[in-house]
């Protein structure tokens, strides 16, 4: 079986976690390429780790029709499957079917409009909410959509202790320092605005006699954002720490921080939450879906607080630092245990290749 995985960028914060996703494949014995644009880390990280890699840019992705030289792209490659993430690739891939009679599986990782997935054969959705959106709202056939969370390799993200005391120093963080850590590009929906809010309460409120620091670990996104999260901490009395650029490897920024906040407004599913946790820090979440698919109260596994409410999130980040370490342990346990479970790349690559297998038997 030969599956070409299709993605109209170059660059994706979750690339690292999609080159996981096709090693895991590779167990199975399925012969993988990568069609992207050129330039970026989505080729990078599929060359760095030698799965053939195929670059293309179409001259205008919403519009399918005007790219045939996809079907003579797919003609060159003779894969058995097609699986795309983005809505344009589906789109293109979909739109040329008929055309090239390769079957396409599409992976939907946020709302998405129909339009893009009519013709594709079978659908991943990498959420039960995100599903029933999907199916609900845009009228995707429920019959043709399996669940297949994202995930993280644990391994990956074990926590190396001299890294973090390094880069703690770095930062010039104390070895008693709390540091809190929200992790994502800055844009509206991450909800920072909302953290620094609750960190400035927080600082306010605490009684202990540790130094509270706040991290924002991402970077890039819309224009200004930095300064306006910069401005607003100032305004607030706080200071916060800054990457200088994006951050491509966030491992370190996970090992050196003590708790992870995760403000969200909205999200498909959040592998930064996934990763935040296998680096073994107990979370604080917003109420929205994706998050509570992963952590809740029966699971005890993290907090969570009320989306867009600054005063929840302080409360929830208190009841945090009052506990325990052996209370903060038993979070983390559980999220580990929680992790292994369901959201590993061995998981959702089992899943997958039952998907291809399926279409491939018809």
């Amino acid at each position: 079986m030969k599956v070409l995985h299709y993605v109209d960028a170059d660059n994706l914060s979750w690339a690292a976690s999609y080159i996981d996703h096709m090693k895991a494949l590779a167990h199975f014995g399925i012969d993988q390429a990568v069609l992207c644009r050129a330039g970026g880390d989505v080729e990078r990280n599929a060359r760095e780790n030698n799965i053939p890699v195929f670059t293309w840019r179409p001259v205008m992705s919403g519009l399918p029709a005007l790219s045939p030289g996809f079907v003579k792209l797919i003609r060159e490659i003779r894969p058995d499957i097609i699986h795309t993430r983005l809505s344009s690739a589906a789109g293109i891939a979909g739109f040329w079917k008929k055309y090239h009679g390769v079957p396409v599986v599409s992976t939907f990782d946020k709302p998405a409009k129909a339009k893009y997935y009519v013709h594709s054969s079978w659908y991943i959705s990498c959420a039960e909410w995100l599903k029933r959106y999907m199916v609900n709202v845009q009228g995707i056939d429920a019959e043709r959509v399996t669940v297949i969370h994202n995930h993280a390799d644990i391994s990956k993200f074990s926590r190396d202790e001299e890294t973090r005391c390094e880069f703690r120093k770095s930062l010039g963080l104390n070895d008693d320092d709390i540091l809190f850590s929200g992790m994502g590009i800055y844009i509206h929906r991450k909800g920072f605005d909302v953290l620094i809010k609750a960190f400035a309460r927080v600082c306010a409120s605490y009684a202990g006699d540790k130094s509270l620091r706040l991290a924002l670990i991402g970077g890039s996104g819309e224009e200004g954002m930095r300064e306006k999260y910069l401005t607003l901490a100032s305004e607030l009395g706080v200071k916060i720490i800054l990457p200088d650029g994006f951050v491509d490897d966030v491992r370190k920024w996970l090992w050196a921080s003590d708790i992870f906040v995760m403000p969200s407004r909205a999200e498909g599913f959040s592998i930064a939450l996934l990763e935040g946790l296998a680096s073994g820090l107990p979370a604080v979440v917003s109420d929205i879906e994706p998050f509570t698919e992963i952590i809740s109260a029966e699971r005890d596994n993290g907090l969570v607080a009320k989306k867009d409410d600054p005063e929840s999130f302080a409360a929830m980040m208190l009841k945090m630092l009052e506990m325990t370490q052996e209370e903060r342990q038993k979070i983390t346990a559980n999220s580990f245990k929680v992790l292994k479970e369901f959201f590993t790349p061995e998981i959702s690559a089992s899943k997958t290749f039952a998907v291809y297998s399926s279409l491939c038997s018809r």
